[in-house]
């Protein structure tokens, strides 16, 4: 009888220990997006979500098709994990740098147990990420009369298949460097976080213009994830992106 109950009472304690755990996951875990550690399924896996729980609530992050299309090709080049479905055993800030006139760059800051180090890769060109079919501009003719004649216009031939840029995600990794850095800088970093309203501010907000940079930066802690993203940011969220770009040791254009 004795047996009995302290197994039914070590029962009792795992199960609690399990319940526990779940009650901290705050990861989706869907497998058809990607493996335990990251991994995206295939090469059209979109690497953020379009809504992320926290507690009770859900949050709809706004992101559209183009955008997920176009940050996640950038990180499939750069063979790097998806962040919002699985917590990958350490903490992770990642910035995602896509500028009109220059390489893609992406800065991962880690944090596991006392180690921090600091990631960066850049790629050779931006990924297609959609398939462009040009077609042949075929002027209208002005008649005697003064009417427009638009019957060949209207044809709208298409060039030769030579003529379209297909849709990939395919681009070279030409720097990929790791440097070790302090708990201290990982602490200041947090700082500049906290100081920009990071895991408060909304996901998206509505701003394009032509020449710019988008800034998309991730958090990815044990018991959160979020990401904010920006065109040519000039407030505080700003400097969360000039603190990684100036620890990489990088000489680039900021803008």
């Amino acid at each position: 009888m004795t047996k009995n109950i302290i197994f039914f009472y070590l029962g009792l304690l795992f199960a609690s220990c399990s319940q526990t755990t779940t009650e901290k996951d705050y990861y989706p875990k869907d497998t058809t997006v990607s493996k335990t550690n990251g991994t995206p399924r295939d090469s059209l896996s979109f690497y953020y979500p379009t809504t992320i729980q926290r507690d009770t609530q859900v949050f709809k992050t706004e992101i559209d098709t183009f955008m997920l299309n176009w940050f996640s090709s950038a990180l499939y080049s750069a063979q790097e994990p998806i962040l919002y479905n699985y917590y990958l055993g350490h903490d992770i800030y990642r910035f995602l740098w896509l500028r009109s006139f220059h390489r893609p760059i992406v800065f991962t800051l880690h944090k596991d147990g006392g180690k921090v180090w600091l990631t960066t890769k850049e790629l050779d060109r931006q990924p297609n990420f959609i398939q462009i079919r040009y077609v042949k501009f075929v002027p209208a003719i002005i008649l005697s009369n003064g009417e427009i004649d638009t019957t060949e216009s209207n044809r709208n031939d298409e060039l030769p298949v030579d003529s379209v840029s297909n849709a990939d995600r395919k681009a070279t990794i030409v720097l990929n460097q790791t440097i070790q850095l302090s708990e201290t800088e990982w602490k200041e970093f947090e700082k500049i976080i906290d100081d920009c309203s990071f895991w408060t501010s909304k996901p998206c907000l509505v701003s394009f213009g032509i020449d710019g940079s988008r800034w998309i930066i991730e958090g990815h802690l044990k018991r959160k994830y979020w990401f904010v993203n920006r065109f040519s940011p000039k407030d505080n969220f700003r400097k969360a992106g000039e603190y990684l770009i100036n620890k990489g040791g990088l000489k680039e254009v900021i803008y």
